[in-house]
């Protein structure tokens, strides 16, 4: 019998920031442990709630909130094989390794490494989904995009070939929407191809704002749907936002407009780019956002 089907349960301890994109970014690891795990339960175990969205997309087969379950729940419920903690400082979280006395435990290098039964080098410059994947010796996430995407085969959406997502977690982070509506008209007098916004629970206002417009709006989308919408279009441009993250681990060609640019958050591969200013996103015009629109399409 192989290590990989003698491992039967796996602890996965995620990054405990209560957000959407900090919690997607998870996915390429997430993928590529269950493929070499098959047979695997894996289970994530937050300080934050948040992360269920992750079992809805199949990426986990459980969540555990700390708060709520706590050492002893935990330890009566699971049987840990092996355990990754990919809160790089965390040192607590590999004492709690050690309390669950899970046999296996990897983590990163720095003042917990003494708790690891294998450890990796900690660089925080790395886009976060590469860092993870860094417990798993493999250099970037775009080695996992295949195992991403092909979760996603079966869902169909093609009917929006040029994705926009005007939303995000701040409005400081966010771009004119009349911008957005600017870019929009642009790329239909472009190519004859469908120009889609998405917007989530909080962009109410947003929504009803494009569809008077007159535009094709998918509103509060299931974490599949999501998924699968991004997968299937040719271009995604957003601000700083959870889905742009969705692009980024599924490969998309993009554009992604940020307040402050950091590369722990931005994948930097030949199809995606990006504008920043730190001053006043309105500074940034919707004719840039279509020059790099132009340079990323026309090596379709």
């Amino acid at each position: 019998m192989s290590f990989q089907t003698k491992v039967k349960c796996i602890a996965v301890f995620l990054h405990n920031r209560p957000f959407f994109g900090a919690h997607v970014v998870h996915a390429p690891f997430l993928s590529l442990l269950k493929e070499r795990y098959p047979h695997a339960m894996v289970v994530g175990i937050s300080r934050s709630s948040g992360a269920d969205f992750l079992v809805d997309a199949g990426f986990l087969d459980a969540v555990e909130v700390l708060e709520k379950s706590g050492f002893l729940y935990l330890n009566k419920k699971y049987k840990f094989d092996m355990g990754f903690n990919l809160r790089p400082s965390s040192v607590s979280t590999a004492l709690l390794m050690l309390a669950l006395r899970i046999p296996r435990r990897v983590g990163f290098k720095g003042k917990a490494s003494i708790a690891y039964t294998k450890s990796y080098p900690l660089n925080t410059s790395l886009y976060r989904a590469d860092l993870f994947l860094s417990l798993l010796n493999v250099s970037s996430s775009l080695e996992a995009c295949p195992y991403v995407r092909k979760m996603f085969l079966h869902e169909k959406n093609d009917n929006c070939k040029f994705l926009i997502a005007p939303g995000a977690g701040g409005e400081e982070k966010k771009w004119p929407l009349e911008y957005y509506i600017e870019l929009a008209d642009m790329l239909s007098d472009y190519q004859d191809k469908s120009v889609c916004f998405i917007t989530g629970p909080q962009e109410e206002a947003e929504k009803k704002i494009l569809e008077k417009k007159g535009f094709n709006v998918v509103h509060n989308a299931s974490i599949v749907s999501l998924f699968s919408l991004i997968r299937n279009c040719e271009i995604f441009i957003s601000n700083d936002c959870g889905p742009s993250h969705v692009a980024h681990i599924m490969g998309v060609k993009q554009v992604v407009i940020f307040k402050k640019y950091l590369p722990e958050w931005f994948l930097e591969r030949g199809n995606s780019s990006y504008l920043a200013s730190e001053n006043n996103l309105a500074f940034i015009k919707p004719s840039q956002v279509m020059e790099k629109f132009l340079k990323l399409y026309s090596h379709s």
